[in-house]
């Protein structure tokens, strides 16, 4: 059979055109893009699929503890200055059995103090995260502690807790609702000041078992936000560990080893380069290439 130039010029291209996709193969194993198809290798796509969902659902959870802290860090500042100012609310209420303060002048500056320490409790059942209320269940965009009109307050929030998925399958509450808050508290301190202003030493001393109650509840429930930031923190590093792994078996998968890798690239770029110069030379000259030379 006769060979033709044409026949020498499509075996010619046909080479080169196997060559230049083992190139491009083994370059896109460089930058990480080996599988771009099933076909590929289809055991390691399924892997590789599986992997990528679990990645995503770490970074999910990963952005999801970081929300949960911040929750979980404003909620157990309030919780700690509320519990601070009732403990202040003890020592003026200790403070006024002395026999120097019974005085009007006395009297009425530790019944400014009560109320002070009462309103800075109020502001801090009222504490904001990002302009959405800490204690108001799911109704977080609603102040959910309102005056009463009788010197207490009334909540105007839900029951339901705020959760956050930390890590795949496992949730954690990062709020408080302000009905396990000890609201009642509020009203108290408004008898305690009038008490301070009008009453004895025994009508004040009444409340203290109150108060001291309130403030037992405080601590407990700064205990639990406490216990949620430690859980947090604890999975935020096992999903940042875990997607360490993924993203390391990704690569492995996708792109294999990085020096094989370049060494394949180079290879196939040399073999490239070598068949394009040996086919320029055996095949037949054309007019064009005397007239370039």
């Amino acid at each position: 059979m006769r060979v033709t130039n044409w026949m020498l010029v499509n075996t010619a291209i046909r080479e080169l055109e196997g060559l230049r996709s083992q190139y491009a193969k083994s370059q896109k194993k460089v930058y990480g893009r080996a599988l771009e198809r099933p076909s590929d290798d289809p055991q390691r796509v399924i892997e590789a699929i599986d992997l990528t969902g679990m990645k995503v659902r770490l970074e999910r959870a990963q952005r999801a503890a970081t929300d949960a802290k911040e929750w979980l860090s404003i909620a157990e500042t309030s919780l700690t200055a509320m519990a601070e100012d009732l403990q202040a609310v003890q020592a003026t209420m200790i403070q006024f059995g002395s026999p120097a303060n019974q005085e009007p002048t006395a009297r009425e500056n530790l019944a400014l103090q009560i109320e002070a320490l009462r309103d800075a409790i109020k502001r801090e059942m009222n504490a904001q995260h990002r302009e959405r209320y800490l204690f108001a269940g799911w109704a977080t965009d609603a102040q959910p502690f309102v005056d009463d009109g009788a010197g207490g307050v009334e909540y105007k929030g839900s029951s339901h807790k705020i959760e956050r998925e930390i890590a795949p399958g496992y949730k954690v509450a990062i709020n408080v609702p302000g009905d396990q808050l000890p609201t009642d508290i509020i009203a108290t301190l408004t008898q305690v000041a009038q008490a301070i202003r009008t009453g004895t030493t025994e009508d004040v001393m009444a409340y203290l078992d109150d108060v001291q109650a309130a403030s037992h509840v405080l601590l407990a429930r700064r205990s639990e936000v406490g216990l949620a930031y430690q859980q947090v923190e604890q999975f935020e590093g096992y999903s940042r560990d875990g997607l360490i792994t993924v993203e390391e078996r990704l690569g492995e998968i996708s792109g294999g080893d990085i020096a094989d890798a370049v060494m394949e690239m180079t290879q196939a770029q040399q073999a490239y380069q070598v068949a394009l110069t040996a086919f320029s030379m055996a095949l037949p000259m054309t007019l064009m290439d005397y007239m370039f030379r």
